[in-house]
């Protein structure tokens, strides 16, 4: 019986092996064909025999993942590849969260927490070789003996085709953690589109390659790419400077870093990064803040209608550790828009800050009189921090911000419910909008 099972089980793999090789073998065949009509000076004037090349190696890139659908459950996955062996299935940390990962003879198929398919990666390839990139060649030859254009259309969708596997495959290997070679596809994808068929400016691409180049130790590349993103007013709202400082500041180029915070504050004044950045420059290279002031100064000048750049300001002061201007500044802006939801929630995040600070003090103080001081100020400085959370709540619109602003008025109301009758019931309103019950 044994060796009846052992048997059955060789005929099983056999038939699994010839019918997972049989569309490898006819996809090099096309490809072997393809390339020897190409190679034919009667055949090679003609933009189809290109196209036909190009197709051919499209297909051979494919032909690993065919029924392979992301998104899909586990198990509908294995239905369609019932007829290829799992060699094993590991867990990887990938860049944004843990896969676990089945391993084909081909492929590796990496499913989240969920059990759905994110993505995958051809390990071994039907045709060794850059197959997206020949095709994108073969596409270039096709358009070249094509001087009317007569098929210009296939040779376009084509190459739009080419450039969505590229960014998919670029996307993958980010997703896996194997930045150097997602930095490089994400490369391949930027330049694809510009190519003169396509005629495009990639902005995202271009971005993810200089993001993912400096994750993969590029400095050099990622300096390039980002100095494209802001040649494009590919901005990112300011992340392109941020990212593009914080490059130069890891290479110890203080003078560019610094440059680049400058020009891109007077841009973004309103980004985070680019405000925290300029501060520890100044601070770390004992610098005058007051350069940040008279940036800040001189947009205000130009636009004294625009709150943000107010409570822009009233950041700048608490990074400083000064409260008391900070809370005049976000006040200000308040003042300046009384619709601008962002001025009362700084100062209630303010004050909020800093009676956390207080706690934490008081918490290390040993003498009885001092620590009852500390309390009675942070619950003081907590109760400051309740009508502009109010406000703050009431005028905000975003369901995520109005849920943030809750948390804090809980919080609040809880630790001085001893300090007013209403303040309980209200911890517990705000409570329940934390957990979406209201």
């Amino acid at each position: 019986m044994k060796k009846i099972l052992i048997a059955l089980s060789l005929i099983l793999s056999v038939t699994m092996v010839s019918a997972q090789s049989k569309a490898a073998e006819a996809a090099l065949k096309a490809v072997t064909k393809a390339e020897a009509a190409a190679a034919d000076a009667k055949k090679a004037a003609k933009p189809a025999t290109w196209i036909a090349l190009a197709k051919a190696y499209v297909e051979a890139y494919d032909t690993p993942s065919k029924n392979v659908l992301t998104g899909t459950p586990q198990q509908e996955v294995k239905l369609f590849l019932k007829d290829q062996k799992i060699l094993g299935t590991t867990e990887k940390k990938g860049a944004e969260a843990v896969y676990s990962v089945d391993n084909y003879a081909d492929k590796d198929l990496y499913y989240n927490s969920d059990g759905i398919l994110e993505f995958f990666l051809v390990t071994k390839p039907v045709v060794e070789g850059d197959m997206l990139g020949k095709a994108i060649e073969a596409l270039n030859k096709a358009k070249a003996v094509d001087p009317k254009d007569s098929k210009i259309k296939d040779i376009t969708t084509m190459m739009e085709e080419i450039h969505g596997k590229l960014a998919n495959e670029a996307l993958s290997e980010y997703l896996a953690g194997n930045f150097e070679k997602a930095a490089g596809l994400f490369k391949k994808t930027a330049e694809c589109a510009e190519n003169p068929i396509l005629g495009k400016t990639d902005e995202t691409n271009t971005y993810y390659t200089a993001l993912v180049s400096n994750m993969a130790g590029n400095k050099e590349q990622a300096i390039e790419y980002y100095n494209k993103c802001i040649d494009m007013g590919y901005f990112q709202d300011g992340f392109a400077y941020s990212n593009l400082a914080e490059v130069y500041r890891s290479m110890g180029d203080k003078d560019k870093c610094k440059e680049v915070l400058e020009t891109g504050f007077v841009k973004f004044p309103e980004n985070s990064n680019i405000l925290i950045g300029l501060i520890n420059h100044y601070i770390d290279n004992q610098e005058d803040t007051g350069k940040l002031f008279e940036l800040l100064h001189s947009a205000q000048a130009i636009d004294p209608k625009n709150a943000s750049l107010f409570y822009v300001e009233g950041n700048v002061y608490k990074q400083l550790g000064d409260v008391e201007n900070a809370a005049k500044l976000y006040a200000k802006s308040s003042e300046i828009d009384e619709n601008y939801v962002y001025g009362p929630l700084g100062l209630g995040a303010l004050y909020y800050d800093r009676a956390i600070e207080l706690q934490t003090k008081a918490g290390e103080e040993l003498d009885d009189n001092k620590y009852m001081a500390l309390v009675k100020e942070m619950d003081d400085t907590l109760e400051k921090a309740i009508a502009p959370f109010e406000k703050s709540f009431a005028l905000t619109q975003d369901a995520e911000l109005k849920v943030a602003v809750a948390e804090y008025l809980k919080n609040i109301y809880f630790r001085l419910r001893d300090k007013n009758p209403e303040y309980e019931a209200l911890s517990k309103k705000y409570e329940a909008i934390v957990k979406g019950e209201n």
